[in-house]
């Protein structure tokens, strides 16, 4: 018990500090960046689409990376070199040019730092395993998105009101400073994890039995979410691009900089509300109710500020809901021995999905895309909602 209460603890703090620190480069900071400089909003969704389709290869080729030696271990490995690259962004906020060579060298930092967070995403699903019990799980998982949230909301009113005083460059710069530190002291704090006692008996530091990918492909619940995973990776894209959205849509950047705060509230309340949820509610009916609040988006297309701010405050929350109840069905359903290779090869689905929408979405109006996002989020959710694999209380679930 000692040993999971320190395990809980190091986890938490180290996934709130990791939230906090991906905003610089994921969503509204990074695409705001990038349209301060002049660089246009089909140049921010190329930006975007090439760095999911790297994420994507990373994953197919590495999915078994978890199953080698220490998932712990691994884990803080893919985090050191994440955190370092934020060094590498600073001459580019310093030069502040829209040039090629600009868009070229911004990309490639984003690359490499794509690869390492497909590494890491390879070993987030499985490291639970060894460090908590999956009744802990869910409630893990909201404590901590709540921890990031206050973090991100408090970063997000000072990045809104600094933004009217400094350059976005200058933001930029401050922000990666921040981010590097944030990201140095989850290493550490992932390296300070261990094996509980109940741990699975292939547990961290020894070499586990390399699982053929076709064990995953065989697997009833794999195919069976296919579809499912794919179009939740859709809905899950558009959200990624909301800022560039809404400078497509005529609102200036003082509306796509209060996206950071908007969306810190969001996740901050959503992972409340979860971590309440899972103590009464299936998971499944979470991520239901997460995906109905996707069928707001259309109003996003009223020319008001306010009406963008508060449906994407919504969907944003919904899409927290589906964020954080997804994990907590799957980590009872699928067994550790297939934990690595099947949530890599379901995240790959899900990243397919992402860069599928911001791929189009340089090519086909803003209100397709839309329309397209909530067709997708809807049937996904119907589909985990539905799916006879996924039901019950999965604390429960042997």
């Amino acid at each position: 018990m000692k040993q999971t209460n320190h395990n809980k603890s190091f986890f938490i703090i180290a996934m709130g500090l990791r939230t906090v620190a991906l905003l610089c480069v994921t969503g509204p900071i990074m695409q705001t960046f990038l349209a301060s400089i002049g660089f246009s909003s089909q140049w921010i969704y190329i930006h975007t689409s090439i760095v999911q389709a790297v994420n994507i290869l990373t994953i197919s080729l590495c999915s078994t990376w978890a199953d080698q030696g220490s998932v712990i271990k691994r884990t803080a490995f893919v985090e050191l070199p994440y955190a370092l690259l934020y060094l590498l962004y600073i001459p580019l906020c310093l030069w502040k040019s829209a040039s090629l060579m600009s868009f070229l060298l911004l990309t490639g930092i984003c690359l490499l730092q794509s690869v390492c967070i497909a590494l890491w995403t390879i070993c987030e699903y499985k490291l639970p395993y060894y460090i908590f019990s999956p009744r802990e799980y869910g409630s893990v998982l909201s404590f901590g998105g709540i921890v990031g949230g206050l973090i991100a909301l408090g970063s997000g009113v000072v990045i809104t009101r600094l933004s009217g005083l400094l350059s976005y460059a200058t933001l930029m710069l401050a922000s990666c400073a921040v981010s590097l530190v944030l990201m140095l002291a989850c290493t550490a704090l992932h390296l300070g994890l261990k094996p509980i006692a109940d741990a699975p008996k292939s547990s961290p530091g020894t070499r586990e039995k390399k699982v053929n990918q076709l064990e995953v492909f065989r697997h009833p619940l794999f195919r069976r979410m296919i579809p499912a995973n794919l179009m939740r990776g859709f809905g899950y894209g558009t959200t990624t691009i909301f800022a560039a959205i809404a400078l497509d849509l005529g609102f200036d950047t003082g509306v796509s900089t209060a996206l950071v705060s908007a969306q810190s509230v969001a996740t901050l309340i959503g992972c409340s509300l979860v971590g309440v949820s899972l103590s009464f509610v299936a998971p499944r009916f979470v991520t239901l109710a997460g995906s109905l609040t996707f069928a707001l988006i259309p109003l996003m297309l009223i020319p008001n500020k306010y009406v963008f701010l508060i449906v994407f405050s919504l969907v944003y929350l919904g899409r927290t809901f589906v964020d954080y109840s997804v994990p907590s069905i799957l980590r009872a359903a699928v067994p550790v021995q297939l934990a690595g290779p099947f949530n890599a090869w379901r995240m790959l689905l899900h990243n397919g999905g992402t860069l599928i929408a911001t791929t189009i979405a340089a090519f086909i109006p803003v209100s397709w895309l839309l329309m397209l996002t909530v067709v997708c989020q809807l049937i996904s959710g119907l589909h985990y909602f539905l799916a006879k694999d996924l039901r019950g209380d999965p604390s429960f679930i042997k």
